[in-house]
């Protein structure tokens, strides 16, 4: 039996607890509707700089005031994020606060609208996570499971470690290629 640690693959996605302490000309945080204490925290961590900090939530996750938008549904708020970010100055940092499936829609309005990778911190809240079937190039929201069935085409597929940043999904491969949907090949 081996004793060495076990590192997760290269493109595992990494997110913070807190955080960091970079200069910005003005910061947003983005978030969605889960652990408010996690939630209230990051909050905190934020309003401690002089920048100004806007808020997009999802939700109540913020609470009402200054400075604040709540959302009810994720659309309109994706929406509200390309406009601020589009007249965003330079040197603002974006936070994102919520579960994978949620932070990686957020990431690529991020990423389609110029904003680097380290212009973008990431929190993770939730278990909540998207999966990219390989075999009909579905994408599906999923809990923590090992394996799932494919809401779109069936198939059993075994959820990888191999996270894509491109698609904001873990891939999902067949089970068992010999019994692709339930029945058994000749």
């Amino acid at each position: 039996m081996s004793t060495q640690a076990v590192h997760p693959l290269f493109s595992t996605p990494v997110y913070q607890r807190l955080p960091h302490e970079l200069p910005a000309t003005r910061r947003l945080l983005v978030s969605q509707s889960l652990e408010q204490a996690a939630v209230d925290a990051l909050l905190a961590a934020l309003q401690a700089h002089a920048e100004p900090l806007q808020v997009l939530a999802l939700g109540d996750s913020c609470g009402a005031g200054e400075g604040r938008e709540l959302f009810a549904a994720q659309a309109p708020l994706e929406q509200r994020l390309r406009a601020l970010l589009r007249a965003a100055p330079v040197g603002t940092r974006l936070y994102l606060c919520g579960d994978e499936s949620f932070i990686w829609q957020c990431c690529e309005v991020a990423r389609q609208a110029g904003l680097q990778g380290e212009e973008v911190e990431l929190f993770r809240l939730g278990a909540r996570r998207r999966l990219y079937c390989v075999h009909c190039f579905s994408l599906q929201d999923i809990a923590a499971d090992a394996e799932v069935a494919c809401a779109c085409c069936g198939v059993r597929l075994l959820v990888r470690a191999h996270f894509s940043q491109r698609l904001g999904a873990y891939m999902g491969v067949c089970v068992d290629p010999n019994n692709l949907r339930g029945e058994a090949r000749p």
